[in-house]
């Protein structure tokens, strides 16, 4: 039932508000150096619409893709644009399978216990393989205009956390057993159309319905201050029990 509930919650959120992460085009340099070594099977736990199965499916179409995603409002989506999606938790949804590269973005910091649940991918990586995550970083005087009682301002009231540094973030992966492969932060990159469209958000009013690519103004990028992604790829060792 609690399962269910949760599925529910997500869908309510999913039609309330759209993935403001669909201008981008390029994938992450150290999610690159894991498809370097494919071809092979891709989970991506958390797909959401499907925005980072659209950008691996188009830039190397030899990986076989799979979506987890707990919202089938969310996955419905996917789905649409052709990616095959599972719905669930993991436990039950892909359990007992593993596959090469399991990419989880911006997913942690929504999860009651991120030991626990860093866990639950480890499981899934087969032996040799690789786990990309990302997650934002919350760095000093970093602000936000939104709030909740776990997490204090936050990009998104359903952060359950908002880790302060990359030794904080990377705790519960280091917990797996996997080894960091490679280390990187960015920007948090707004395209000033998702700009506009977290403006409307707080006045309470609905975002534009247009869904194509954004031009002119709405095109270029603002940096959010003190506040970055941080994008970490950790190894299987080959050795390690499948």
């Amino acid at each position: 039932m609690a399962q269910d509930d949760a599925a529910a919650s997500w869908d309510d959120y999913a039609t309330e508000y759209a993935q403001l992460d669909h201008f981008v085009e390029d994938l992450p340099p150290t999610l690159e150096i894991a498809l370097g070594e494919g071809p092979g099977r891709l989970l991506d736990v958390g797909c959401g619409e499907g925005f980072l199965l659209d950008r691996v499916s188009r830039q190397h179409p030899e990986w076989s893709t799979t979506g987890l995603e707990i919202s089938e409002v969310r996955a419905d989506i996917a789905r649409g644009k052709g990616h095959h999606v599972v719905t669930g938790e993991i436990s039950e949804a892909v359990a007992g399978e593993q596959f090469d590269v399991v990419t989880c973005c911006h997913v942690i910091e929504h999860v009651p216990d991120d030991w626990s649940f860093a866990q639950e991918l480890a499981a899934l990586v087969r032996p040799g393989g690789y786990l990309y995550i990302e997650t934002p970083l919350k760095l000093s005087g970093a602000w936000y205009f939104r709030r909740n009682e776990k997490a204090g301002w936050v990009l998104d009231p359903t952060h359950v956390r908002e880790y302060r540094s990359a030794f904080e973030a990377n705790e519960p992966l280091l917990n797996t057993g996997l080894t960091i492969r490679d280390l990187r932060a960015a920007p948090v990159l707004l395209a000033l159309a998702s700009a506009e469209t977290l403006v409307r958000r707080a006045l309470g009013r609905r975002p534009r319905a247009d869904s194509n690519r954004p031009t002119g103004w709405r095109a270029r990028h603002i940096a959010w201050p003190r506040y970055r992604v941080h994008h970490v790829l950790l190894k299987k060792d080959t050795g390690a029990a499948a």
